[in-house]
């Protein structure tokens, strides 16, 4: 009898929690982190706080400008070992996401004004040297052009080789001119030119997003974005045109200090050739907490004795000779420790929550090496080529910093294909108005672009569930047969 029973018995189970706490599927601006401005450089770190003050902005604004400001000064002159072998430049692309009226044009300024001083200053001390060398060029050209009117009417080996001598005296005197190490609004082509005729080190500082317009093709109706991509990392360009000498560039820094608002976020991935070529992966995202509400118009002077060491220590790092080979800083033994045991933690990260912004946070620890190099080299003193373990300990918390904020940016980019189909899901319970359903009935609801399978949905379901969005129960069964389908409670708070 017991054997004929088609009943079969299932022990009582405990009552499941109502629902997991519930978590935004994506962060959330109020929760991301401050920047640590205790973690750059003394001089750097007064400075940037005093700008803040003045300015009523968030220190994040002026902290993240600051670093971008090292990598001006140091891109091209050093270059940091992570392992043997294995080198990252010093260039560095920062990225501000603030709305209008936040004061990022003035904060920006007050930043980088410094810089602009020094191109004066160094433009002016070479002024007279310049104005010789053009005079001895021009000269030269003329004899040159003279001696190549004679040789036409009648030849003379003599005459031609004193033009052959003319010819190779200038060849050997390079052209000297006023020195641009910054740019702004300028086509790719524009920008590698300057590259070329600046040593290969230049640096891009704007406070608007219109260089991404280049960027995609504003002047030629195609994406280009080759000095971006080899501006960053160090990669040789080779440029050769029809009416135009050829450029090469065998080492190039390029670094870029760039503000945008958050509407620029959407027009940057919409763009397949910037994320498909991974330029936006390159960049460090920032998006400062507003100060807006609170802002007090009576606000102290930034102290001159302040604004006097950052100026000195930012006149001193660009003047640091660029020799044929940057300079390389290594880790000390602790120091190489520590970054070991965070490149660990940062793996589990990338096969975890790290696959939203995967082609970011793979290069997420070489930028903080570059951190930590340039930290080391703005605080070196008696030629230490040694990076210690505070100075990568520093780094690692700014790069904590700009890992949760780039992961926010990214969210909002919608880059998370995952977090699509999350809110997809969301947004067809919230129109149907359902507290419960059945799993089938939801994939009916749901099927087409994200879900054509129904087991395509589970993971989708597992993610809202983990989230506090939803619950899952699963039926209790009570016979053999087909069991039945789980049911969704939908929670009222989501």
């Amino acid at each position: 009898a017991i054997e004929s029973c088609t009943e079969v018995y299932t022990p009582r189970q405990e009552p499941k929690a109502q629902f997991s706490p519930l978590v935004p599927l994506t962060p959330q601006w109020s929760e991301l982190p401050t920047f640590p401005i205790y973690a750059l450089p003394d001089t750097v770190s007064r400075y940037a706080a005093a700008v803040a003050a003045h300015s009523q902005t968030s220190p994040d604004m002026a902290a993240v400008i600051a670093l971008g400001v090292l990598a001006v000064c140091l891109q091209g002159k050093f270059k940091v070992e992570g392992t043997p072998g294995y080198y990252e430049p010093l260039s560095l692309y920062t990225v501000l996401i603030a709305s209008p009226g936040e004061r990022k044009s003035g904060v920006m300024r007050s930043m980088t004004s410094v810089l602009y001083e020094y191109e004066q200053e160094f433009n002016r001390s070479r002024a007279l040297e310049v104005r010789q060398n053009r005079q001895e060029r021009e000269a030269i050209e003329r004899q040159i052009s003279g001696l190549k009117k004679k040789l036409e009417s009648k030849g003379g080996r003599e005459m031609e080789l004193e033009l052959q001598q003319l010819e190779g005296q200038l060849a050997d005197m390079p052209e000297l001119k006023p020195v641009r190490f910054f740019a702004d609004d300028c086509s790719s082509e524009a920008l590698t030119s300057l590259l070329a005729n600046n040593g290969g080190i230049l640096s891009v500082i704007s406070a608007e997003g219109g260089i991404f317009d280049i960027m995609a093709g504003r002047y030629s109706n195609k994406s280009n974005i080759d000095v971006w991509l080899k501006g960053h990392c160090g990669d040789a360009i080779y440029v050769d045109r029809m009416t135009r000498e050829a450029e090469c560039i065998m080492h190039p820094a390029l670094s870029a200090i760039l503000s945008i608002q958050p509407s620029v976020l959407d027009e940057i991935m919409s763009n397949t050739t910037m994320t498909g070529r991974g330029l936006i992966a390159r960049f460090l995202y920032a998006s400062p907490p507003s100060r807006i509400g609170s802002r007090v118009f009576r606000t102290q002077p930034i102290p001159p004795e302040i604004t006097a060491a950052y100026r000195s220590l930012i006149f001193r790092l660009m003047a640091l000779p660029i020799a044929g080979n940057a300079q390389t800083v290594h880790l000390s033994e602790k120091a190489f420790d520590l970054m070991a045991d965070y490149f660990q933690e940062h793996e589990k990260f990338l096969v975890g929550e790290g696959q939203a912004i995967s082609d970011w946070a793979s290069k997420y620890i070489g930028a903080v090496l570059r951190i930590a190099g340039l930290l080391h080299c703005a605080d070196m003193e008696d030629d230490k080529t040694e990076v210690a373990a505070s100075t990568m300990s520093r780094a690692i918390q700014i790069g904590k910093y700009f890992l949760a904020h780039s992961t926010y940016a990214y969210s909002m980019m919608g880059t998370d294909f995952t977090i699509q189909k999350a809110k997809f899901v969301l947004a067809k319970l919230k129109k149907k108005n359902v507290s419960v359903i059945k799993r089938s009935e939801l994939f009916q609801m749901c099927r087409g672009k994200f879900f054509k399978k129904t087991e395509e949905i589970f993971p989708t379901l597992e993610l809202l569930e983990g989230h506090g969005y939803i619950r899952l129960e699963e039926p209790e069964r009570q016979s053999v047969g087909r069991p039945a389908d789980v049911k969704i409670i939908v929670n009222p708070a989501a």
